[in-house]
């Protein structure tokens, strides 16, 4: 119960979007795109795993949610893009 509600603490969602974003920050420009994708997979995994972790969940049911999930909105984003003409 307490890793479902993880998400609803203060900043927890600020602090999970702004994680890839500083990959925009760090990340040579040449490599900017692969290294927001995958930080974009990353990072949630790793969040998941913590709140898990803190409800007492099996982590690896979290981590594979929160991949599964971030790889499906970075697909979606993807095709929306190309439906529009726009191309990464």
């Amino acid at each position: 119960m307490r890793a479902s509600l993880s998400p609803a603490y203060p900043g927890s969602f600020q602090i999970g979007a702004a994680l890839p974003l500083l990959m925009v920050i760090v990340a040579p420009v040449q490599t900017l795109v692969e290294e927001v994708r995958i930080a974009s997979l990353v990072f949630p995994a790793l969040l998941g795993a913590v709140a898990e972790k803190a409800g007492g969940a099996p982590i690896l049911r979290a981590t594979t949610r929160a991949r599964l999930s971030g790889a499906l909105a970075i697909a979606v984003t993807a095709g929306i893009g190309a439906a529009f003409g726009n191309r990464i």
